[in-house]
């Protein structure tokens, strides 16, 4: 072969390769632009996910939001409605109390300088109802009065016009600032047992006479207040928590030998769960000076006691003698003991 041949053969060669190599560049060009493509997509696609994941995060914090600030609202409108049902409850209480002051307890005084009580009042104390025709499993006492008997009793007091004065006027009654009617009584039941309240309270509804009970208002006492309201039967207190043993005079009830602070205290709940803090009745009957100067510093207008007695003027009103009703005791009996 010529040199021209050899020069022409060679030149070729050199392009083939110049050719393989740009190829081989161009080839390699476009793989990077793929390969640039793909990751810009991808991150594309990557930054899209994101951002829906980040607006599906948003959109469920507001929904959480707004769900958590409905449950607030629902909660708000709860005790809203709650606190005005509550106060709509103590209108209608208070507008019952009204009505039994005006139509029962607050009758009108007929009692003049010439024709009023001059032998005392009878605050008739009373504790336990059963009836005959179903007598209860714990064993009756003294201190039980048969439902018949006591429905005897109250039509009486109604069929002659019985005067029912309240714990103001017995006090006004006692410090000589008040005369009563000649047929003037007040009746009590202590300590508040569902025995009383079941059979008694249809009773009282029956004859429109108003009565007093004492409760105890650590034995069910907001559940009793509650259960057994009537227009004609006030709670008063027989203590929250002073029913109970551990004194050394008496009958052994605690309160003669509490703290004055603590035995305010108790004094006080149980004006709170009964709802009055006119009356007041000394566990067991027990009591000493301490005792009376607790009663007046919570408040009491009245307190009585288990001595027996009828109230006259002159009387202490934080001790005033009451008239115990006792099983058996005859209708006769009964007319003496309140004339």
């Amino acid at each position: 072969m010529s040199r021209k041949g050899n020069y022409i053969s060679s030149k070729k060669r050199r392009y083939r390769c110049i050719r393989r190599v740009m190829l081989f560049i161009l080839i390699l060009l476009i793989a990077v632009l793929c390969g640039i493509l793909v990751w810009q997509k991808k991150e594309a696609a990557d930054a899209k996910k994101a951002e829906k994941a980040k607006l599906e995060a948003e959109a469920k914090a507001e929904e959480e939001a707004r769900q958590a600030e409905q449950e607030a609202q629902k909660e708000q409108e709860k005790q809203t409605k709650a606190a005005e049902e509550e106060k709509a409850a103590k209108e209608t209480e208070a507008a019952k109390e009204a009505a039994i002051n005006k139509e029962v307890q607050t009758a009108e005084n007929t009692a003049t300088q010439d024709n009023h009580k001059t032998n005392g009042l009878a605050i008739c104390m009373y504790h336990y109802v059963y009836d005959k025709d179903n007598p209860p499993k714990d064993e009756l006492n003294s201190n039980f009065i048969e439902v018949h008997a006591l429905e005897d009793e109250l039509k009486y007091l109604t069929e002659n016009n019985y005067y029912y004065p309240t714990w103001e006027e017995v006090k006004q009654y006692v410090e000589g600032d008040l005369l009563l009617p000649e047929k003037s009584v007040v009746l009590t039941f202590d300590d508040g047992a569902y025995s009383f309240l079941n059979l008694g309270v249809p009773l009282f509804e029956k004859y429109k006479v108003p009565v007093t009970s004492f409760l105890i208002g650590n034995i069910d006492g907001e559940e009793k207040v509650k259960k057994y309201a009537s227009e004609y039967m006030t709670f008063q207190s027989h203590s929250y928590n002073m029913h109970r043993g551990g004194g050394n005079i008496g009958h052994g009830g605690i309160f003669p030998v509490m703290d004055h602070d603590e035995a305010v205290a108790d004094l006080q709940k149980s004006i709170e769960v009964g709802g009055n803090g006119d009356a007041f009745a000394y566990p067991y009957g027990d009591y000493n000076d301490s005792c009376v100067q607790a009663v007046k510093d919570a408040g009491f207008k009245c307190a009585v006691t288990t001595e027996y007695g009828r109230a006259k003027p002159g009387d202490n009103p934080l001790l005033l003698p009451r008239v115990r009703m006792s099983m058996g005791q005859s209708l006769e009996s009964f007319k003496k003991l309140v004339e």
